[in-house]
């Protein structure tokens, strides 16, 4: 069972007597702050965890779900990330689910709370209660105060306790809430614990146009863009900008499909804005992937290694904090404002039907259908040209490719049958991540020797210029392998299984 909520009406705050009447002792009231933490998608939320920061005498962190008892912590100040935490338990649980992403305040609330306990002969707790009165939800005046409640929990192994407890306060009239008060609280304010959901599928269907149906996904990517767009400007974490720059690259790839289905004059210009956008995009994400990955670059080195590697780190870290600030100075710039207002207003405005190139009113599944197929046969017919001797940018452009195709199956999605698009992508999949392991590895090795250039001129110590060159070999070798392994890869990709996971994706739309 778990935690049952009660509503108390009328203006005299919870009455704990019938608890008392049970065997609960209660401790003074007390006003207690607290604020619901999660990441930006709710990672703790679909976990079935809930991370409250309790501002009484002190800060506590109290980590709860339905699958376990709470954890409790006490801190000097709210985390940023779990990596601000101490060594443990609570950062592990915490860091398993949240992945390095920042802990953003959802909801705060102030309440006079009042906790009781209910302990056995032996002075063990059987069952808890909280009462809740002059509930304050803060940072929104226009919504002052929440219901004041009652809150029965039970302790893992002692449910009779709890029901007791519940049936009394149901002997005395009190109705069953819904939802616990943080929960209703959050109702209230309009906050959805469930974070923001930044997937690119909309509902479809095949037989609107495919100008209504383009225009759709094209909004939805622009939601993805705006939500993510401040996240990045403060550097709240990486994959604010991995969102942005998702977002970013999935509009290209849909405005580059588009050329009979939007106005050219549209689609010339936003596909310029977008390029742009794109452009800036990339050299904050490739340095920020280089420090993500640095710590398992590192490892097989040695820990002897690392120290001789600190000046690496060094630039490749003011490296990113310049190319950083010049995203943001980007993103709020006048150019970057007028491209998202403009962008926005138009892809919910009138549209003239005059001005509507010739098969902007064809239905949008076949029409789907064609562009999915088409950047298939593409990328097996430029896939078929690499061989062993084929410069490293023809193979980056392959995977352009697989990237773009793989987005063409994510923004319409829901034209396509879920098994069949599932077997299609898991197979796409395993392609895509060769082409990414060689490409990475690419980058950061040109990346590692333009670092090595600038140590030798400032004269680094002997032990750091050997350190890069080892890892300049390991880095190569990951690079040469994942090109090695791309001919297994690609015949893999390159058959028969996969032509028929795709006829079965493709007849699921046309039928």
């Amino acid at each position: 069972m778990s935690m049952v909520t009660f509503l108390v009406p009328g203006s005299d705050g919870p009455n704990g007597e019938s608890l008392d009447k049970l065997g609960f002792h209660f401790a003074p009231p007390e006003v207690v702050t607290i604020t619901v933490l999660d990441t930006f998608d709710g990672r703790l939320h679909r976990a079935g965890l809930r991370l409250q920061a309790n501002e009484v005498r002190g800060l506590e962190l109290v980590l709860s779900g339905e699958a376990t008892g709470p954890a409790h912590l006490e801190v000097r100040a709210r985390p940023r990330t779990a990596a601000d935490l101490p060594p443990g338990p609570f950062r592990a649980r915490l860091a398993a689910v949240t992945d390095g992403r920042a802990l953003l305040p959802q909801l705060r609330v102030r309440t006079r709370r009042t906790s009781g306990e209910w302990r056995d002969a032996t002075g063990k707790v059987v069952a808890l209660a909280q009462l809740h009165d002059d509930v304050r939800i803060l940072d929104l005046p226009a919504i002052t105060n929440g219901p004041a409640t009652v809150e029965i929990d039970e302790v893992p192994g002692y449910p009779k306790q709890a029901r007791q407890a519940i049936k009394a306060l149901r002997h005395e009239g009190l109705v069953e809430a819904p939802v616990d008060t943080l929960a209703g609280c959050a109702a209230a304010a309009g906050v959805d614990f469930a974070g923001f959901d930044g997937g690119a599928t909309v509902p479809l269907d095949p037989e609107i146009t495919a100008f209504d149906g383009f225009r759709s996904v094209l909004a939805r990517l622009a939601t993805t863009i705006t939500a993510n767009w401040q996240g990045t400007i403060d550097e709240l974490d990486p994959e604010f900008l991995h969102d942005l720059r998702i977002g970013i690259r999935r509009t290209r790839t849909i405005l580059s499909e588009s050329k009979s289905v939007l106005p050219a004059a549209v689609l010339n210009r936003t596909r310029r804005d977008f390029s742009w956008l794109g452009g800036l995009s990339g050299p904050p994400r490739d340095l920020d992937v280089y420090i993500l990955e640095w710590p398992s670059y590192i490892a097989p080195l040695g820990a002897e290694i690392a120290p001789a590697l600190a000046p690496v780190r060094e630039i490749l870290e003011r490296s990113r904090t310049e190319v950083h600030a010049d995203l943001a100075a980007a993103l709020q710039s006048d150019r970057a404002t007028e491209l998202i207002v403009s962008w926005s207003h138009w892809l919910t405005a009138a549209v003239d039907e005059d001005d509507l190139p010739s098969r902007a009113d064809r239905p949008l599944g076949r029409l789907v259908a064609k562009r999915i197929r088409r950047a298939h046969d593409g990328l097996i017919e430029r896939g078929r040209l690499i061989d062993p001797d084929t410069p490293a940018e023809q193979v980056h452009e392959l995977r352009k490719d697989a990237k773009k195709l793989r987005y063409l199956l994510e923004c319409f999605g829901s034209l396509l049958p879920a098994g069949p698009r599932k077997r299609y992508v898991k197979r796409l999949k395993a392609l895509q991540d060769n082409l990414g392991e060689h490409q990475d590895s690419e980058v950061h090795v040109g990346m590692l020797r333009g670092v090595a250039r600038q140590l030798f001129e400032a004269d680094a110590p002997a032990d750091t210029m050997v350190a890069i060159g080892r890892l300049t070999d390991l880095l190569d070798r990951r690079c040469l392998a994942a090109r090695a392994e791309f001919a297994e890869r690609f015949a893999d990709y390159d058959s028969p299984a996969t032509q028929q996971a795709l006829d079965a994706v493709l007849e699921g739309i046309t039928g």
